[in-house]
Formats: structure tokens, sequence, C-alpha cells
């Protein structure tokens, strides 16, 4: 698993550094509260959030990646993080769907 911690402004700009590799990103507001988790080929997905686009997540700032070797790894990291932000806060981000 390779990591990237930091939180850059979700803006087209940055977006479009993203790679096209396996991860986990975060989508976070102002005040870095996570708004939506997501998974999958970032490059990809990473940009279907964008204020434009058909899957706009309003209210969003920054952005954050996990990278990882493999889609399965990606899915498990993402259910885990799904369940202890569940855990932490009694719901799930604003944008995501409940697992259950």
């Amino acid at each position: 698993m390779l990591m990237e911690f930091t939180w850059y402004p979700y803006t087209e700009k940055f977006v479009k550094k993203a790679e096209k590799r396996w991860g986990v990103y975060k989508l976070a507001g102002q005040s870095k509260k996570v708004l939506f988790l997501g998974r999958g080929n970032v490059q990809k997905h990473l940009p279907k959030h964008l204020p434009g686009s058909p899957g706009e997540a309003e209210g969003v700032e920054f952005f954050c990646v996990e990278y990882f070797e493999s889609s399965e790894e990606a899915f498990a990291e993402w259910e885990e993080a799904m369940r202890d932000f569940k855990k932490k806060f009694v719901k799930y981000p604003k944008y995501n769907k409940p697992l259950d």
C-alpha cells in the first residue's frame, strides 16, 4: 500500500494530477470534515464529483488519496474506512449510501 495524506484543493487543476491507480479518496469541506469516501481508479472516479459534474458533491473543498496495488486492497480499505466513520460519527459521510 502506498499512502498520500496531503489535503489538496478540490479543483480540476489538482484532480488532473491524480494517478491512474486503485485507491481510496476522501472529499472534505472547508473544515476538512469528510463528506464522501470513494474508491476505484482514482484518475477516473475523482473528477466525477467536481462542480458541474453529474455526481457533484456540493461543499467539497479538499481531497486526499490513498493508493493501493489492487482493487481488492482498495475495496477492503474503503469498507473499513466506512465502518470506522460510522462507528465514530454514528452515520456515513453525507454523500455516501449506507453499506447496510
